[in-house]
């Protein structure tokens, strides 16, 4: 039985998942193949410029020596003609227009821009990726305003972290670093710009990236709509993205229409 608290909280959550992602609201969900379209149209999800993620590696020593040592390309985005694996999303691919040795990482990296700067504590970041196959890297930035970012490094196939070729969701709690998946590397970690700190109040970009070895660019055809990509490029997929209140505060929030609405039953 579903009891007055839960359905407080399934209501809020219907509501505010439903409001317009402009005035700098931090939430939103990106989940079908409509959505994943107006969002690479209207321009909130675009490519990382290849020289601009290699900059944001090399300037900061706590990315581990897979990224360090990665040819970094700027991708290309497109939303997937029909689902893959039962889901729809973005796919994005990347590569060299000549073969790299089989054991050179290649990275590539693409943004959701937010229109303004809205603050992320008391939320949850959470995506759903498809790792095409073992030894795939790939990873979350919070961005803030001036540059600073907080970073998630996964590694997929090994015992006990994200499976390869499947669907997976990946829940992290900004604020405290959590995730429910093993990190890679040392992460989460911050890298700060002089003069500022990690400013979770201001944030603007999501930035999600993948890095991957050349050697495993024929062993998996892209998704519908790939077609005529280069025969070296790798590929990636992420069905969706959400920023969602944090489950404490949709249970308080959930009390107070609680108690709101026990207050105006009494006044009746």
């Amino acid at each position: 039985m579903v009891t007055r608290r839960q359905l407080a909280v399934a209501v809020f959550v219907a509501v505010f998942l439903c409001l317009p992602t402009t005035h700098a609201t931090p939430i939103f969900r990106i989940g079908t193949q409509a959505d994943w379209q107006t969002a690479l149209s209207d321009g909130r999800i675009k490519p990382v410029p290849g020289p601009v993620f290699e900059q944001m590696v090399r300037e900061e020593a706590a990315w581990p020596p897979e990224y360090q040592s990665a040819t970094f390309f700027t991708p290309e985005l497109y939303v997937m003609g029909s689902p893959w694996q039962g889901e729809p999303g973005l796919v994005m691919a990347w590569g060299p227009e000549t073969p790299l040795p089989q054991d050179a990482r290649m990275a590539a990296a693409w943004d959701y821009v937010y229109p303004q700067d809205p603050d992320l504590k008391n939320t949850v970041v959470e995506f759903s990726i498809f790792p095409p196959v073992v030894s795939t890297l790939f990873s979350l930035n919070i961005v803030d305003q001036f540059g600073n970012y907080r970073e998630w490094i996964w590694h997929a196939g090994g015992p006990g972290e994200v499976p390869a070729g499947q669907w997976s969701t990946l829940v992290i709690d900004p604020v405290t670093g959590a995730s429910n998946w093993p990190t890679f590397g040392g992460s989460p970690f911050i890298h700060n710009v002089p003069g500022s700190a990690f400013d979770l109040s201001s944030v603007t970009i999501l930035r999600f990236d993948e890095n991957i070895t050349g050697g495993f660019s024929n062993f998996f055809p892209p998704p519908e709509g790939g077609q005529g990509l280069p025969p070296f490029w790798v590929w990636n997929a992420w069905d969706h993205v959400a920023v969602q209140p944090e489950p404490s505060t949709l249970l308080l929030i959930g009390g107070g229409l609680l108690a709101l609405a026990g207050r105006r039953r009494r006044r009746g």
